[in-house]
């Protein structure tokens, strides 16, 4: 049963020159929507129904699927930057000349080029449980993460590892997030094919090597920029954040104790307001 607003919104679709984009639109009825862009593997079937009818409560908000990703066709590329293409033309193809920008993870990733390669669409940008590329700010990722990652089918613990802190607590409130998601009302949900997922890969390995990374330029984005953190990221280190904070002095830098990777679905109340706030 749907007990979220965000799980029946009905998926649509527009024809861009890359791909036929898959997308779902609801909320406010706000002057500039609010886009989100999503992790690894993520389709419009991963967010948390919590968070987006929070967000849906000032914002109009929409969540996409990238080229390759869910519910839009053709095989996902395998650079970031090629992934800030799809984005665009996604916003081309809706007709949509100013958003705000929401990345999460490695949407987190796509979201900083577009900050800086393609300022002129976007008000502001947030980037949650990100890193900007660099490796000598990196700490080493935890093996068991790496290993998850390249798993078909990761178990309810090993989702629990990746994306929460590995306490009593943090389980529990891993537990209550998968708990409220995967009701669609339709019954249908989609996940990203083998071939495109691999290629997300080979682009994170080489954003996270420095190639084609946003480090060197970040201090050159020209759109307001928020970036917020987990202090128990094991898979994008919150020293990382912390270190983005430096590039980017007159951005907003917000650190949530005790919350993983998936911070924003944890502490959905609290980042809804900060991202509302801050693109007020």
């Amino acid at each position: 049963m749907a007990n979220y607003l965000a799980e029946t919104v009905e998926t649509s679709y527009v024809q861009g020159k890359l791909a036929r984009y898959g997308y779902r639109e609801y909320g406010a009825q706000s002057d500039i929507p609010l886009v989100l862009l999503n992790r690894y593997k993520g389709t419009l079937d991963d967010w948390d129904p919590l968070l987006l009818d929070l967000l849906a409560k000032e914002r109009r908000i929409i969540t996409f699927d990238n080229v390759g990703v869910g519910y839009t066709d053709g095989t996902a590329p395998d650079t970031i930057e090629a992934m800030a293409e799809g984005a665009v033309d996604f916003l081309k193809a809706k007709g949509l000349k100013k958003v705000h920008a929401l990345g999460w993870s490695m949407g987190g990733f796509i979201a900083q080029i577009l900050a800086i390669e393609y300022p002129e669409y976007f008000a502001t940008v947030t980037v949650a449980g990100s890193g900007p590329g660099e490796p000598r700010i990196r700490p080493p990722e935890d093996l068991r993460s790496v290993e998850i990652r390249s798993k078909e089918a990761p178990s309810i613990d090993d989702v629990l590892f990746l994306f929460f802190p590995d306490t009593d607590a943090g389980r529990e409130a891993g537990l209550a997030v998968l708990g409220r998601s995967y009701h669609r009302a339709d019954g249908v949900t989609r996940e990203t094919k083998k071939d495109s997922w691999l290629n997300q890969g080979k682009a994170i390995n080489r954003w996270n090597s420095g190639e084609g990374s946003a480090w060197a330029n970040l201090p050159k984005a020209g759109v307001p920029l928020l970036v917020a953190n987990g202090t128990h990221d094991v898979m994008e280190h919150v020293k990382q954040t912390i270190a983005m904070s430096d590039q980017i002095p007159e951005g907003v830098t917000a650190i949530f104790a005790d919350a993983g990777h998936a911070f924003l679905f944890q502490y959905p109340e609290r980042f809804s307001r900060l991202v509302i706030g801050f693109t007020a």
